[in-house]
Formats: structure tokens, sequence, C-alpha cells
């Protein structure tokens, strides 16, 4: 693929990158190590040390063991054994408080077997095992996150390959505890599935992206899939990728990151929750971790596995997302997680030779000149670390060597497993969707008793609502229509739901509108026009849309609640439900519905003192909301 120029250049490039390593490691007579910058505050960093993978200790391992797989070089080996003597007797892994494969406790354990690997030395393997078994409940239940990089679907990965080498029940249990978890935080979207949506996540709706978002969810479950030959988890995979596409922006032929730090959020109408006013500054990022470079591995690896066609296009615009970039080449940033070296694992998969030189090249004049492959960053002459410093990029060169697409830390793949699979019946494409869809269904299935498993051989909860109103329909039973018809509701308003993040930008503003709307006057405040909050909707219980027993469903961070009201205040919400209302104009309905004449001046006097009573109370609860300068719309 290189020519003979091109290979040297590579090489020298590779070995100039191991000299400044060399030169830099710690070494006393039984461990090797390398400090890592960490900030103190934005301006100044000290060294420490790290086990991690991303920045870490263990990051720079895998580098020297691949550096050992290119050249034979048996003082590699030395420098492993002496860098892993280290971080396994370290404190930080010893009692550790972090536990992700990128990001803590699942990366030594990882880089332990690709050690073990590498060298055939089972102490490595049997280390590994020990350290799992040690903290079972840490490295599964106990990561709140469900990515690749910090969260529990990179754990999924890790003892998926600690399981082959080992064959360890407990090991087992840990994964299908994990599946379970995946199975059951699967969350119906407008289109496809996708997680964490909880308050880990800061973010506009749940992510895109392979490090923090859906493509390296749906990576994890297609490889744990194809490795237990569990349909369903390539089911799921699929899914994650449909909810992926939402979020494309096609004239950017890329996917939005959809981070919200505090600068996106230093905006007027932030708590409308709307995509447009976000998105200008949410398309051009392309890295491994966020947008097209990364979201293509994982939809290179859907096309290999299921050839469907809208993955050739997924991948075809990938590509030329990251083409266009390298035309520009206008970022000083050339790491593996957020730089231009971050696409060559794809641009390799493509065999765009030119371009990975162009890249490579680049890096190096980056690097003589500042001595850092990040100038972004203050500490980038001082990163050894895989993913954000140097020794990612002769990590990166090996792979370009070696052509090596596949199986490295960018893009993670489990061994082949020829044997029968105890997940296989486990998990297959029926049982996930029963999993996933009748928690929706839950009353309406109770209740039409047994229902025939085909009912769950469709393609994603639309198609099942359908197939379950059929059911409904043939059941005559109103009682059995009316949970149905409710049930139904609360799906679109799952479909709609952004995650936790945006409840707490639109409560935000609503608890402020709040409190400036009770600190008025009952005659000011009567002036004003109401209507509903935006997380508010009404269920009727009956087609009598003026009959006051109403539902209300609100969606809150955790999800979506149902409540019963009293009958005033359901009285008053059922009013101005319709269309938003001055105090007065309140009054003269609410007058309307409780008398058949003209009241007397006492009567009315109390049901305006009521109504503003109870308005107050429905506004300090976030239900109702005040419009200040007008009752259009």
């Amino acid at each position: 693929m290189f020519t003979v120029e091109e290979i040297k250049r590579l090489k020298d490039q590779l070995y100039e990158i191991y000299g400044e390593l060399i030169s830099s490691l710690k070494e006393n007579k039984q461990e090797i190590w390398w400090q890592t910058p960490f900030y103190i505050n934005p301006d100044e960093y000290e060294f420490r040390e790290s086990y991690d993978l991303f920045n870490g200790n263990c990051g720079i391992i895998l580098f020297f063991l691949e550096l050992y797989q290119f050249d034979g070089n048996s003082d590699h080996l030395r420098i492993v054994d002496k860098g892993m003597h280290r971080i396994l007797n370290a404190n930080a892994v010893q009692h550790p408080k972090f536990f992700a494969l990128y990001t803590g406790l699942g990366g030594v354990i990882y880089t332990c077997l690709k050690v073990f690997e590498v060298a055939g030395n089972t102490f490595y393997k049997e280390k590994a095992l020990e350290l799992t078994l040690a903290h079972k409940e840490e490295l599964t239940a106990g990561l709140s996150k469900a990515d690749l990089l910090s969260g529990y679907s990179g754990n999924l990965l890790m003892l998926t390959l600690l399981y082959h080498h080992t064959g360890d029940n407990e090991v087992l249990n840990m994964i299908s505890l994990l599946i379970e978890r995946l199975i059951t935080e699967a969350r119906i979207s407008e289109q496809g599935l996708k997680w964490d949506y909880s308050s880990s996540k800061k973010a506009y709706d749940s992510m895109t992206g392979f490090s923090h978002g859906a493509a390296g969810i749906a990576l994890v479950l297609m490889q744990v899939g194809q490795y237990f030959k569990a349909s369903g988890l390539n089911y799921l995979a699929d899914e994650a990728l449909k909810y992926e596409m939402q979020y494309y922006y096609s004239p950017a032929k890329n996917w939005l990151d959809l981070r919200l730090g505090p600068h996106r959020l230093n905006k007027a109408d932030v708590h409308e929750w709307k995509l447009q006013t976000f998105l200008a500054e949410m398309t051009d990022v392309n890295a491994w971790a966020h947008g097209a470079a990364g979201v293509g591995i994982t939809r290179q690896m859907a096309l290999q596995l299921t050839k469907q066609k809208q993955y050739r296009l997924s991948c075809s615009n990938a590509l030329q997302r990251c083409l266009d970039d390298l035309e520009k080449l206008d970022r000083t940033d050339f790491t593996l997680v957020s730089g231009y070296c971050g696409m060559i694992p794809l641009l390799l998969n493509h065999k765009m030779k030119a371009q990975i030189v162009l890249i490579l090249d680049k890096a190096k004049m980056l690097y003589q000149k500042t001595n850092s492959y990040n100038t972004y960053v203050s500490c980038g002459c001082d990163d050894y670390g895989l993913l954000s410093g140097k020794s990612g990029i002769g990590y990166i060169i090996l792979n370009v060597l070696n052509n090596k697409t596949t199986n490295s830390i960018l893009t993670p793949e489990l061994p082949k497993n020829y044997g029968k699979s105890i997940f296989e019946d486990n998990y297959t494409e029926k049982q996930v969707k029963k999993s996933v869809f009748s928690k929706y269904y839950t009353r309406t299935l109770e209740e039409l008793k047994a229902v025939d498993s085909t009912i769950f051989d469709v393609k994603d909860i639309n198609e099942f609502k359908m197939k379950l109103e059929l059911l409904v329909l043939a059941s005559s039973n109103t009682r059995i229509q009316k949970i149905f018809d409710l049930e139904g509701k609360l799906v679109d308003l799952w479909k709609q739901h952004k995650g936790y993040f945006s409840f707490e930008q639109k409560y935000r503003y609503l608890y402020k509108m709040a409190n400036e709307s009770l600190s008025i006057t009952d005659q000011a405040l009567m002036a004003k026009s109401f209507g509903l909050s935006g997380h508010i909707e009404l269920y009727h219980h009956h087609d009598d849309l003026n009959d006051p027993n109403v539902l209300l469903l609100i969606s809150e961070g955790s999800g979506i609640k149902e409540l019963s009201v009293g009958v005033f205040a359901a009285m008053i919400i059922n009013t101005i439900s319709k269309k938003r209302l001055t105090g007065v104009e309140l009054v003269k309905s609410i007058q309307a519905l409780l008398f058949e004449e003209n009241p007397t001046k006492k009567s009315l006097t109390g049901l305006e003192n009521k109504v503003v009573k109870q308005i107050r109370l429905l506004i300090k609860v976030g239900f109702v909301m005040v419009h200040w300068v007008d009752k259009t719309g």
C-alpha cells in the first residue's frame, strides 16, 4: 500500500516517538512508569500517575505491545512487564475509585488480557480474573453511564474478552447482568432506541458518536451479539444506529455533537429546547470520539455484518466528511481522541493512503515545531498518553504499517467464538423486543391475559402498537381500550423525551418565571393570561372534553408521571388547556360551569378568591405558566 520511501518515513517517525517515550520514562529496579499531566486549574497542570488507557500508563503499555509485535525487540516486553508491575501494585489499582474501560480499572483488566495474548504469560490472565472478581459490583452495577469510554458497555466488551480466555462462570454472570441492563435501560425515541438519558450526561438528547454515544454502544452490542450468537443484541445495535440517524445533519455530512456545555447554554430561549437553537455549534466536531470519523467505524462494521444499503451510504458520508476536513486541515490537533489521527482507522479501511500520509506528515511537522500533537492544550508537550498524546501517534503509525483496520484500542474487536453459545437462546431478537416493548404496554398486556408471542415479531414499537391495537379492538372491551389509549399517549410522550438535562434547563426557567409571577398582587396576576406548562399534557378518561375528571401526564427528568388532581384544579387546568385565558376570563369560564344563573356578588367574590388561590398553587408546582406579553397562540 505504501512506497518504500513512505514506509521509511513512517518508521522514522515511529522510532522518534519511541525514543522520546524511553527518554521520559521513570525506572527503578522493578518498575517503569510515566508521569501524567493533571490540570489543577484551567491554566496550570501538575504531574501525577494515571493507570488509564486514555492518558495513563496502561495506554502506553499497549503501544509497547504493538511495537513488540512489529519489530520483535524483546526489550519492549521488559518495559511492559516492569510497567505492569508498577500498575498492578499501585494503590489506585488495589483500591480503585474508577472502573470504566478507558478511564478506570476496566482498562487495567483489558491491558492484562492484551499482555497475556501477546506474551503468553498466564500471570496476567489470572490477574485480570482476580481484579474482576474482587470488584464485580463496581464493574457492572456501579457504573451509571452506558457508553463505551466511561460506561458499562465498555466493560461488557472487556468482560466478554475475559470470559473468552477463562470460561469463568462468575464472569459470565457479570456479562449477563450487563446485557440485562442494556435491555432494561433501552428507551424508545422518535426512531430507534437510546441510552444514557439520566443526569450523568449533559447533552441535548442521548449522545451520538463513538466514545460517549450510540455508535460506541452499538459497536459493543454487535461484537458481543456476534460472539454469543445472540441475535437480540444485534437488533439493539441496529436500533441504536437508527436513533443516531435522527441527528445526522446532511448539509455537513456529519452526526451532531449533542454535548451542551455552559457556552452552548448561554442563550435566551434555551428552555424551549429546540435543536435549531444549538445547531450552529453542533455540526463542526469530527473526530474519533465525536462525529463522522468515529461513527463511520461502527457503521463500517454494521455494513460488513448486515450488508444493508443504508450503512453503505452512511459509510460513504462519514468518509466524505473526513476528506472534506482534510482539504482544510486547519486544526492543530492530531491526537487520537479529538484530532486528525483519529480519522485514520476509517481512512485505512477505505485504503486512503494519500490522506493517511498527509495526516502523519502534518502531525510530524506540528510536533517538530511545538513538541506537541495538540496545541489547544498547554500540557501537550508533556502528554505521553495513548488517546490524548504522543504514544497514540506511535500506536496509529503501527496500525498503518501493519494495515490493522480492526482489533485496536480505536476499533476494539472480540475473538471468534466457534463453540455453542450459552446466550444463543436467551437473547433472541423476539425475546429482546418483548422485554423492550412490553414495559410500555404493561397494563394492556395484563388485561389481555395470554398473548401469543408472535405479537413480538415486529420491526419496532410502532408496529408493536399496531398489532396490539388489533387485539384490543378484537376484545370489544371498553376498559382495555381506554388503558391502551392511555399507554399509547404515554408512548408518544416517551418518544419526545430528551432526557434529564433538558428538563433541568426547562425547570430552571419555569421556577424563575414562577417566582416572578407569584411576587405580584392578586389583582395584577389575574390581569395576566395563563396556559399549561409545556411539560404537562391532559388525558381525559372519557370522550367528553368538559369532564373535569382528568389525568395529568407530566414529563420530568426521570420520565413520565401520571397524576390525578382535585376537581376544582382539574376544572381550571381543563379550561386553560383549550385556550390561553386571563384570570378574569378564567373566572367567567368557571362561573359558567358552576352556576346556572348569575351568582350573587358574594358567591362571585368567593369564586374569584378560590381561583386566584388555586392558580397560585398551580404556578408554584409548575403546572401553569403566566404569559406576560399577550395571550395569542
